[in-house]
């Protein structure tokens, strides 16, 4: 882009420029020391465009539209692979795209969630390594069974999630999919750092293990799947608890 055109601005006309990209008086005294602020703006902005807005090709929608925004698979021009974006409306905070995209990083490293590739707080997006499909419609076809096999990399995901100090929050079903048989837990949007304050708050050493393996028992009961999905699962549910939930 050629920039020559600002120096025949007046030192008012490129104030106003400055002002309208958010360009603090307190970076320049001078007209060229205000001429350089700006073709860094635009030259930072050409960067974030080619690397982030420009980046990604969306290929499809994934799934239905969900309360904090849409999923889509997209395409990384750059390499050609395929990704899953999970996009946010304008309500998410930025600290808080940052803390979901942080906790998943965690989860990741555990190999309990998909990957996270890229993260975007200005257009709002969070890009991930690309699952197959839901655990929900595996179970379709299973008739509403979980295997033994699958039981356990589910109580595995739990008892990974404590070890990251990660306390998913969120019991849904269709908050786990699958990628070449094996089992991933997704949306880390309600998710919080274990730390002793949460670990007080909640009664539970190990929150994951104790109350998701207890809220996905539920759901299973709330969907009247059989007993056999959740049979490994509820072996380890306290006695009080089965008690309390009629489990």
């Amino acid at each position: 882009m050629n920039f020559s055109f600002l120096k025949n601005k007046s030192f008012d006309e490129l104030k106003q420029i400055g002002k309208e990209i958010e360009i603090s008086e307190e970076k320049y005294k001078t007209k060229n020391e205000l001429i350089n602020e700006i073709i860094k703006c635009f030259k930072e902005y050409e960067e974030y465009k080619t690397n982030k807005i420009d980046r990604y090709e969306i290929i499809k929608q994934l799934g239905e539209k969900g309360k904090e925004g849409i999923t889509y698979l997209v395409k990384d021009k750059k390499t050609g692979l395929e990704y899953a974006m999970k996009t946010f409306n304008k309500r998410k905070s930025i600290e808080n795209i940052k803390k979901e995209a942080e906790l998943q990083k965690k989860s990741s490293e555990k190999g309990i969630s998909p990957k996270v590739i890229d993260v975007d707080t200005v257009s709002n997006y969070i890009v991930m390594e690309r699952m197959d499909e839901h655990l929900f419609d595996v179970m379709k076809r299973q008739k509403g069974n979980l295997t033994e096999f699958q039981q356990k990399q589910l109580l595995d995901i739990f008892i990974k999630l404590d070890e990251a100090n990660v306390f998913h929050g969120d019991s849904n079903i269709l908050n786990y999919m699958l990628k070449n048989d094996k089992i991933y837990i997704i949306d880390f949007g309600m998710s919080k750092l274990i730390d002793l304050k949460l670990k007080k708050k909640l009664k539970e050493e190990r929150p994951n293990f104790t109350l998701m393996n207890l809220g996905f028992i539920i759901k299973l009961k709330e969907l009247k799947c059989p007993e056999t999905a959740y049979s490994y699962l509820i072996s380890f549910v306290s006695e009080e608890n089965k008690t309390k939930y009629g489990l």
